[in-house]
């Protein structure tokens, strides 16, 4: 059930003021209007944390900045088509996923231009392209949700293997690995688990009666409406739920001694080739890539953490070649697609 038209702009309003004290502190000032400079960001970070964003970032620099976004079954993907459709004439300046993964393969397709931010130098170099075609800053982080109304009697879910328990047959959901980050991550589980592990636990998953929804907040608003007894999706989607309907849990899976850790997501921000406005796409790059932004997105409780401070501390993250994910992402999603279909 999807939220009321009334209550959707307070939750928006509320997030929107939220990121806006979070970027503007005591001592912050606007700085001088450049005189209408524009720039086109194409983003598949969520419309309501986004706008305070980029409209701080007009306020300091006087920048316009026009925002195109994308809608939750094709997120990340949709855009990035359009990326590749607009190549030999942009129209974008500025990309910022939600992700890392297709900005990867972008920038090999040279659909991203090098660019050597200097709000990047801090920021680790698992989480930045050794060639300056993307940085990220913020992290999102894969997580199981259960609901607390209604989950057959079992505890919660502490490992991605718990939605294989015979009592959850049926009741438990994932978006379709075509939508959004699910498709980074069935690409870094055969990259960690291997083909054949990964394979199995796709099959048993579909032996176990998994149901595949458009989306990862399809799955957290399910799972807080009872529909389903448990789930996977990202960080944000669960909090969003927890915060419009509640009854909903959520744990990071894999965190236990001998065990791999969760999927941790950077948001990769990149300057498109052959930019319309390449010097404003450049500031628009530095202001993203900053440590205030992080901080206003983990505040929003988009980001689960700053790539600056990933730790222990902020959980156990899967060890990774990002790189490599992003060489087998299209087959892994093709395959583990045709396995949870019932087709292979």
């Amino acid at each position: 059930m999807k939220m009321s038209r009334n209550l959707t702009r307070i939750l928006s309003g509320a997030i929107c003021c939220g990121i806006l004290l979070c970027l503007c502190g005591p001592g912050c000032r606007k700085t001088v209007n450049n005189g209408g400079d524009s720039v086109v960001l194409y983003t598949s970070v969520d419309e309501p944390y986004v706008r305070p964003i980029v409209a701080r970032f007009t306020e300091q620099t006087g920048i316009h900045v026009t925002l195109l976004t994308d809608a939750e079954a094709s997120k990340t993907v949709g855009l990035a088509e359009k990326l590749r459709a607009e190549k030999d004439h942009p129209r974008a300046d500025v990309w910022w996923d939600n992700e890392c993964f297709l900005s990867m393969r972008l920038a090999d397709e040279g659909v991203l231009a090098a660019y050597d931010s200097p709000a990047a130098a801090d920021i680790p170099r698992t989480y930045r392209d050794p060639r300056h075609f993307w940085a990220g800053s913020v992290l999102r982080v894969r997580v199981l949700v259960s609901s607390t109304r209604s989950r057959g009697g079992e505890p919660p879910p502490t490992q991605l293997t718990d939605l294989l328990r015979p009592a959850w047959k049926q009741r438990i959901a994932i978006a379709r690995p075509t939508a959004g980050t699910t498709g980074g991550h069935v690409a870094a589980l055969y990259a960690t688990w291997g083909p054949r592990k990964a394979d199995d636990f796709f099959r048993k998953l579909h032996d176990n009666g998994v149901v595949l929804v458009g989306g990862n907040s399809v799955v957290a608003e399910s799972v807080a409406r009872g529909d389903f007894y448990a789930g996977l999706c990202d960080n944000d989607d669960a909090a969003s739920a927890a915060a419009e309907i509640g009854n909903i849990e959520m744990t990071l899976p894999d965190q236990g001694r001998g065990e791999g850790g969760t999927l941790a997501m950077p948001c990769a921000v990149g300057l498109v080739a052959h930019a319309p406005h390449e010097p404003a796409g450049r500031r628009l790059v530095d202001y993203l890539l900053a440590a205030s932004v992080d901080r206003a997105l983990i505040d929003a409780k988009f980001g689960w953490c700053s790539a600056r401070d990933a730790s222990g501390q902020t959980g156990k993250f899967m060890k990774l070649d990002y790189h490599g994910v992003a060489a087998i992402m299209p087959d892994a999603i093709r395959r583990s697609t045709a396995i949870l279909e019932g087709r292979d």
